[in-house]
């Protein structure tokens, strides 16, 4: 992506709520949709972190995922209700391959949000290190259903 393109995103960035910042925040998992060659959206669960304007994603290099940005940078993440259809927040926004060949167990960020749940499902750092592609999705639209209460 040309600079210019990038400063335009940045322009087209929204303000977001408290609830949906803490969230992007506290959520462990998230549903990425990206869409296939043949137009068919593809959602993945993912682990991500948002950075405050961002929301970061690692991935293995060949993974269909970074095809698809490639091709179609328009995607969602999606995050769960609360188990009765409320408190669903989804994102859309442009996603780019921002960095490729990279550690991602040296984003500090990455690591103090999953080094205990990747250590309690037993993935070893040579298995994390494996997603070393790292995606940014700039935000520009967000979707939430009312939480109760």
């Amino acid at each position: 992506m040309t600079k210019s393109r990038r400063d335009y995103i940045r322009l087209m960035a929204i303000e977001l709520t408290q609830e949906v910042s803490e969230r992007l925040s506290s959520d462990n998992y998230g549903w990425l949709t990206t869409v296939a060659k043949s137009g068919q959206p593809v959602p993945r669960l993912v682990w991500f972190y948002f950075d405050g304007t961002d929301v970061v994603v690692y991935s293995e290099p060949n993974a269909a995922k970074v095809r698809h940005i490639k091709n179609h940078p328009r995607v969602s993440l999606n995050l769960d209700s609360d188990g009765n259809g409320a408190g669903i927040i989804i994102i859309g926004g442009i996603a780019t391959v921002d960095a490729q060949g990279i550690d991602p167990l040296a984003d500090e960020r990455y690591r103090a949000k999953y080094d205990e749940l990747a250590a309690s499902f037993g993935f070893s750092e040579e298995f994390l290190a494996a997603y070393n592609t790292r995606l940014k999705i700039s935000i520009d639209k967000v979707w939430t259903t009312p939480t109760e209460g």
